[in-house]
């Protein structure tokens, strides 16, 4: 079993359910997203008395999922919203104040279900799924000046069908050599989950285009997978963990850079109740699972060096008065 010492919980003053939480990268700024189509930051540095922060609210219509840039990118928050439109959030230099850095208009493809950060080294990009099927990677590409006073700041927009029915996930892989250099997107690589199950992609320069990597033949039919989460390189394998139904499943690949072989199912985990998040921790090896219905709460999955996957509830630590 593992422990988790609850440091703090608070009401956040939403009028609708939450549908996701996200932590800045320094663990200080929490941004809580709603049904309400408001995003709302918090100061937890004192966790046991949050101080609000900011009201962000440009949707019009539920906040599915948010996501932080990387500090290489500055202050910068990403959110979709069930209006199909995609919000980049900027702090201003006056504590408490927040401007739209960027809006792109998505409600051909639907609603927005998610939304992910490129590590840092690709630069401020972009990757959200549609209801539609339809993954988009935005890029940020340049600052212009328009004249002697303002600049403008110029995104590009790439989508591509992904899945057959919708998108609900993305997941980017990390590079493998990791430094304060940006590299854009040469060699970036991308995965998706939705209605036919996991995608994973790789963007083709030459061509401008992100082409699709390969499974092996009996895994090509999935199950719809609800979220899908790369995890973080090893140095052995890639590795993605997926969520289908009640079951997380892991994929392989063992491939150079490049990724040149083929995904393979390497690892099915029955938990019993619905499963819906995955998150891998940064070192360890560790996937932290969302799931339940009625009570929803998390576990942790550790696979041992016999392959087999030991599955660990995570226990609020009992404070001692």
């Amino acid at each position: 079993m593992a422990q988790a010492k609850v440091l703090g919980d608070f009401d956040t003053g939403h009028c609708g359910a939450i549908h996701d939480t996200q932590l800045d990268c320094y663990g200080e700024c929490l941004a809580t997203a709603s049904a309400d189509g408001h995003v709302r930051l918090w100061d937890i540095r004192e966790p046991e008395k949050p101080s609000f922060m900011a009201d962000l609210g440009g949707h019009a219509g539920p906040v599915h999922q948010v996501s932080w840039a990387s500090p290489m990118q500055g202050v910068l928050l990403a959110s979709a919203g069930d209006d199909g439109l995609l919000l980049v959030w900027g702090r201003r230099f006056k504590p408490g104040e927040w401007l739209t850095v960027h809006s792109e208009d998505l409600r051909r493809h639907g609603a927005l279900r998610a939304v992910a950060w490129a590590p840092g080294e690709r630069g401020a990009v972009i990757a959200c799924a549609s209801d539609d099927g339809t993954v988009t990677v935005v890029s940020h590409a340049g600052a212009f000046d328009t004249d002697e006073e303002t600049v403008e700041h110029r995104w590009a927009s790439h989508p591509w069908k992904a899945h057959s029915g919708h998108a609900c996930a993305v997941s980017w892989a990390t590079p493998r050599c990791v430094d304060d250099t940006l590299i854009g997107l040469a060699g970036a690589r991308l995965a998706s989950a939705g209605a036919d199950g996991v995608r994973v992609w790789a963007w083709d320069a030459a061509n401008s285009r992100w082409d699709p990597e390969p499974f092996e033949a009996a895994d090509i039919r999935q199950k719809p997978a609800r979220d899908v989460a790369w995890k973080p390189w090893d140095g052995v394998c890639e590795t993605l963990a997926s969520a289908s139904g009640q079951e997380v499943a892991i994929w392989e690949q063992e491939a150079p850079e490049g990724g040149a072989g083929r995904w393979r199912a390497a690892g099915q985990v029955d938990l019993g109740e619905e499963v819906w998040k995955l998150s891998w921790t940064d070192i360890g090896g560790l996937l932290l699972v969302s799931l339940g219905e009625e009570e929803p709460h998390s576990v942790l999955l550790k696979r041992r060096l016999d392959g087999v996957w030991d599955v660990m509830p995570v226990e609020a630590e009992e404070e001692c008065n």
